[in-house]
């Protein structure tokens, strides 16, 4: 059977790839990837699922999912031009997809399947700078974080648990690992960016009281307090929390390995090893 080895939470902000090019491998983004990437490579996955959230690129208001997987056998992206990104064709592990697709339905996730898509940064942010070579096959999900209603902190963390067990009673022999992503405190385009920026983060100490839940394994208080409105006080993209919500119902209440905080950009990075033993 399938086993989940390793869950992990990053950003995805667009310009860091271009960043990370102008500006060599000694800045702050490079070297939180580099060590969410080593401890990726310790733990050796064959698939890697992927949960974000699509930007107005997959999917339009005439079509927009509160969940959604995608199940074709290929994909391919940046669809947005992210600065700096080559363009990546990309391995869907389609039949990954599928199984966890009857999963979820059959668990009461009434989830949107596509077979025609494209990736952008969301998704492919995190992969270039952790897979760059693009070698595992991937299985994407994507959770609606920014057009309200926004559903449940409550249920995404229950999504999470769901997910687990559906890539458990997977019948491959494949480890998996699950990259979610997203900013905890951001604004783009609005009325809170920063002077002279396109983006800026309004509430800096919710997204270091999201942290401090995370390190102290407080997941009930965490997921109470992510109410819509809680999250779009603290950006009106700050909703991707509910990616790391996801994958907190993942890993149970164990502490990450690794936690590392950007509060200037609203971001931060973890890494759980599930493979050790239950907390």
């Amino acid at each position: 059977m399938a086993e989940l080895v390793a869950v992990y939470t990053v950003p995805h902000t667009p310009s860091f790839v271009a960043d990370v090019q102008q500006t060599g491998d000694t800045i702050e983004t490079a070297r939180f990837f580099s060590e969410i990437r080593s401890h990726l490579e310790k733990v050796r996955p064959d698939v890697i699922v992927s949960v974000t959230n699509d930007h107005f690129n997959t999917f339009f208001f005439d079509n927009w999912p509160t969940f959604a997987i995608g199940v074709a056998d290929k994909t391919a992206g940046p669809s947005d031009q992210t600065p700096g990104m080559p363009w990546y064709d990309l391995t869907v592990e389609s039949a990954a997809a599928r199984h966890i697709l009857r999963g979820l339905v059959k668990e009461g996730f009434d989830f949107s399947s596509t077979v025609d898509f494209q990736l952008d940064h969301g998704t492919l942010v995190p992969l270039h700078f952790l897979t760059p070579d693009m070698s595992l096959p991937i299985v994407p999900i994507f959770v609606n974080c920014i057009v309200p209603p926004l559903p449940p902190a409550q249920r995404c963390y229950g999504l999470g648990r769901a997910i687990s067990g559906a890539i458990g009673s997977w019948h491959k022999n494949v480890r998996v690992a699950v990259i979610a992503s997203g900013s905890l405190s951001l604004e783009i385009g609005g009325p809170r960016v920063d002077v002279d920026k396109t983006f800026g983060v309004p509430d800096p100490a919710w997204a270091n009281w999201i942290l401090d839940r995370i390190g102290h394994c407080e997941h009930d208080d965490l997921v109470s307090k992510a109410s819509e409105a809680r999250m779009l006080e603290a950006g009106n993209v700050a909703g991707e929390l509910l990616n790391w919500i996801v994958a907190l119902g993942m890993v149970g209440l164990r502490p990450p390995e690794i936690l590392l905080d950007q509060p200037k950009l609203g971001n931060a990075f973890a890494a759980w090893n599930l493979e050790e033993s239950q907390p």
